[in-house]
């Protein structure tokens, strides 16, 4: 059966909004890019609040046959939409209740518990460029000190804690997070764990690839995906996608 509604991803660079479209690839789902540029490498343009009060990334319109439009925002909550509304086949229904409880745990623990981490490191991190020398250095200082009194040895616990969880998944010789298949948890995950692996911005103290090797080799699992893959070749002129596990 066709796809009646129309949807439209308004997509920033280096943000979240690329793992819904590797959701909406695996769904099988068609759907509309809307990219513009960042302001300073990190803000999202004025015009994006004509798309959402708040202006940010990512937002989702769905526009109905009769041409009313559903406006998505928060990645949690699309994720659950798109999959309560055009999950047809029950490729991300959960197969037990137990399963659908630790999904659900992760949709909610991604956003509310290791983004802040990522969010407060890029916020010093951006402080400390913000502002011209010698304050500069003053700013670094502070920041860095915030980071290593907090955000980095937050971080750090986050990604054991995640690394963990998968190395009890292998051992019971499974591949992804909840279960034995795909869930809205490996979509909601991607990107802390993207930005753990591939950010310089101090994110473990730990090298990722020697320290926490199942979630280095859960990396390349996922960014190997075919959907993954036709998601990154999407965006590749606009965004550092990672493909099989490269950048």
């Amino acid at each position: 059966m066709p796809q009646e509604d129309k949807i439209t991803v308004y997509w920033l660079a280096h943000s979240r909004a690329q793992r819904i479209l590797w959701l909406l690839e695996e769904l099988g789902l068609e759907y509309n890019l809307h990219m513009e540029d960042r302001v300073q490498m990190v803000r999202a343009p004025a015009s994006y609040k004509k798309y959402h009060p708040l202006g940010k990334t990512p937002v989702v319109h769905i526009e109905k046959p009769d041409g009313t439009v559903k406006k998505l925002a928060e990645s949690g909550f699309i994720v659950q939409y798109l999959i309560d509304h055009y999950d047809t086949k029950g490729k991300f229904k959960p197969a037990t209740e137990d399963d659908k409880d630790l999904i659900d745990y992760f949709n909610h623990y991604s956003e509310g518990t290791i983004q802040p981490m990522l969010v407060g490191l890029l916020v010093n991190e951006v402080a400390g460029k913000s502002v011209p020398f010698p304050l500069s250095v003053l700013v670094k200082t502070v920041t860095g000190k915030i980071n290593q009194g907090y955000y980095q040895p937050e971080a750090e616990k986050n990604i054991s804690f995640l690394n963990d969880f998968l190395k009890a998944q292998y051992a019971k010789g499974r591949k992804w997070f909840v279960g034995e298949k795909l869930s809205a948890a490996d979509i909601m995950l991607s990107f802390p764990i993207q930005s753990a692996i591939t950010s310089d911005r101090g994110i473990t103290l730990k090298p990722v690839k020697e320290s926490y090797p199942e979630m280095y080799e859960y990396f390349q699992f996922i960014t190997s995906q075919p959907a993954w893959i036709t998601a990154a070749e999407k965006v590749k002129g606009y965004d550092h996608v990672v493909i099989n596990g490269k950048l």
